[in-house]
């Protein structure tokens, strides 16, 4: 059950328009707020976006899905 909530084929639509609105946020304040660009804010933004992309990368894996680039 749990495995079937985690690999919920409609995420892979939802987590792409979260990880758009985080990337949009992430430049929005990195542009706005001067002081925020710090390595270690650009750093960490880094490490959340390919984690990520580890994650759904995996499950794709898992479950023969070849990468499809649009």
């Amino acid at each position: 059950m749990l495995r079937d909530f985690y690999e919920w084929q409609n995420w892979e639509g939802i987590m792409h328009n979260v990880l758009c609105f985080l990337i949009f946020y992430s430049i929005y304040l990195f542009i706005v707020n001067k002081r925020e660009r710090t390595i270690t804010n650009i750093l960490l933004f880094t490490i959340i976006i390919s984690i990520d992309t580890l994650i759904h990368q995996g499950i794709n894996i898992r479950n023969n899905k070849p990468t499809n680039y649009i």
